[in-house]
């Protein structure tokens, strides 16, 4: 008895040994644990005036566009242009058969001199007689006659003349030509088509002057002024923002479905126009007086998923991380709607990774 006794003294002795050695390199890893503290920089939440900027979305247009069509029906002879080619003012677009036109002039052109020749004998004429009449070579009758005769011949000139202008317009609008100069947008016809009064024939805009047709909801439209300046960008060019000005605004809905429209002109003295094409989606930024809001860095913001959230400050000096609201962004910063309070302290970065109940120490 005594010798398992002795035996099992000093796996006793040994077993207690290690529980506190354990104890002691568990309570010096704790130790070190929370004395970690990772560096950060701290902000303190301020609730500030800022500009209020309101924002509409629009679509981009050429200022000068047009639908070019003709008064006359007749079949498209020939096409010169197809879309995207630029013209310049003048250029011939595209040909209708003309050959009746072509005719009528013929006859009109024969008439005007007959009508001319009969004129000019009928002018001769009269002052033969006044010079009779004068001399009483002449009766009043035959003089009445005469004048009569001059009268019909000079009256069937005008008329003529007349005709021969309107055959001349109807020629012009058997060719169209380019109003001014500017790119092809549409092309509605093919040769040998048949085309009828008031038809769109050709598209053609002018890319010297571009305009965004924005859709203002009413609430904010009694907030537009004319002349006031905007922004206008575009996310298919990289957010590039271009400087506009409110060039009309449309007092009616009636037709647009419970929005109204406003007319921005953008900066033509800008490099950038050369990159804009017609129907690019643009948000115009307007800004009107002023509110309070919470701004903080993007930088500041994590996100998980479809949350986004940012790290408070507790009062421990550990981090807490707190899912907040976004609302609109002004150049870097991200306006919080909810979840951080004015006077609040968060980090705005560190030079470690976060977690949950992380001590940190400002740097």
């Amino acid at each position: 008895m005594k010798t398992n006794k002795m035996k099992k003294a000093p796996l006793l002795v040994a077993l207690a040994l290690g529980i506190l050695i354990s104890a002691c390199g568990n309570k010096d890893q704790k130790e070190a644990v929370s004395e970690a503290k990772v560096p950060a920089q701290l902000a303190v939440a301020e609730l500030k005036n800022y500009p209020a900027v309101h924002s509409f979305s629009g679509k981009l247009e050429a200022e000068r566009i047009a639908n070019l069509s003709t008064r006359m029906m007749g079949q498209v002879n020939r096409i010169y242009v197809k879309p995207g080619q630029k013209v310049n003012r003048g250029d011939l677009l595209l040909e209708i058969r003309n050959q009746d036109i072509l005719a009528k002039k013929a006859q009109v052109e024969a008439n005007k001199v007959e009508a001319t020749t009969a004129f000019e004998s009928a002018e001769k004429d009269l002052k033969r007689f006044e010079a009779l009449h004068a001399a009483n070579s002449a009766s009043d009758k035959e003089m009445d006659d005469i004048r009569a005769h001059y009268q019909m011949t000079k009256a069937r000139l005008e008329a003529v003349s007349q005709m021969e202008k309107e055959v001349a317009e109807s020629l012009r609008y058997a060719s169209i030509h380019a109003p001014y100069s500017g790119v092809i947008t549409g092309k509605y016809v093919q040769e040998g088509d048949m085309a009828n009064p008031g038809m769109p024939l050709l598209s053609i805009e002018s890319p010297s002057q571009w305009k965004v047709i924005a859709r203002i909801p009413e609430a904010d439209i009694a907030r537009l002024q004319l002349n006031d300046p905007v922004k206008v960008q575009f996310s298919a060019l990289g957010d590039l923002q271009m400087d506009g000005v409110i060039a009309e605004i449309n007092p009616s809905s009636a037709n647009t479905g419970n929005q109204f429209e406003a007319k921005v002109i953008i900066d033509k003295t800008t490099d950038q126009t050369a990159n804009l094409y017609s129907g690019m989606y643009a948000t115009v930024f307007y800004e009107k007086g002023t509110r309070p809001l919470i701004l903080v860095p993007k930088t500041a913001l994590i996100a998980k998923g479809q949350l986004v959230g940012l790290y408070a400050l507790g009062q421990s000096g550990q981090a807490l991380l707190r899912w907040v609201k976004t609302g609109e962004t002004v150049g870097d910063s991200i306006e919080i709607i909810s979840g951080l309070a004015d006077g609040e302290t968060y980090i705005q970065s560190s030079n470690g990774k976060l977690f949950d109940g992380t001590l940190v120490v400002n740097k």
